[in-house]
């Protein structure tokens, strides 16, 4: 493996996006072109929709549970062979800060919300979360990072945080799927030149 430079990335802003699930990942040319100073990100990525502000002292975490291995024998040798026991499950958990009826509805895991202009209101419906397509944008300088899974279920994490001296926000968990119009579960996207 060779040391690349333009490979090594500081998260110091980002943006997620969501969109239907099986949505394509946009290509590294248009992750390296990603213009954050554009208004609400419309133009970057036009099937996307940004899901507006969240944590920047709790960044998203790529996470997995499961996956664990076990080692198996028989009567003639004690360590024939390795299985998993548990198959893995990856992860993405982020905390959302903007408070609004698509946030709300990832929150509670329903895309049904009340019909009324700015209020949300939840059934009590128990849900497995909302699937959607999931795209990461890590900006650094002028280097991009991105992270796409073509379906993720999103639903909530954790309690919602209330404090007086900070933003209050929603723990998110994007459990990802496997779409059957797709070939991967998730990619990362680098926009670094190799060798330079």
């Amino acid at each position: 493996m060779a040391q690349i430079d333009n490979a090594v990335y500081t998260a110091a802003q980002g943006f997620i996006f969501t969109a239907p699930v099986g949505e394509e990942a946009p290509s590294v040319e248009e992750i390296q072109a990603f213009n954050p100073l554009l208004e609400g990100n419309v133009g970057n990525f036009p099937n996307w929709e940004n899901i507006g502000h969240t944590a920047r002292d709790e960044l998203p975490v790529f996470g997995y549970e499961g996956g664990e291995t076990e080692t198996r024998g028989t009567w003639q040798s004690a360590n024939l062979r390795t299985v998993t026991t548990e198959p893995p499950t990856d992860y993405v958990t982020f905390n959302v800060h903007q408070f609004d009826n698509d946030t709300l509805a990832l929150y509670y895991g329903t895309e049904s919300a009340s019909a009324e202009q700015g209020v949300y209101s939840f059934d009590g419906t128990v849900s497995q979360g909302v699937e959607r397509a999931l795209l990461i944008v890590i900006v650094d300088g002028e280097y991009r990072l991105g992270f796409h899974a073509p379906k993720v279920s999103i639903r909530r994490e954790d309690s919602i945080e209330l404090a007086v001296d900070e933003f209050a926000y929603m723990p998110l968990r994007a459990t990802l799927l496997k779409d059957s119009g797709s070939e991967y579960v998730f990619s990362w996207i680098n926009t670094y030149v190799s060798g330079s």
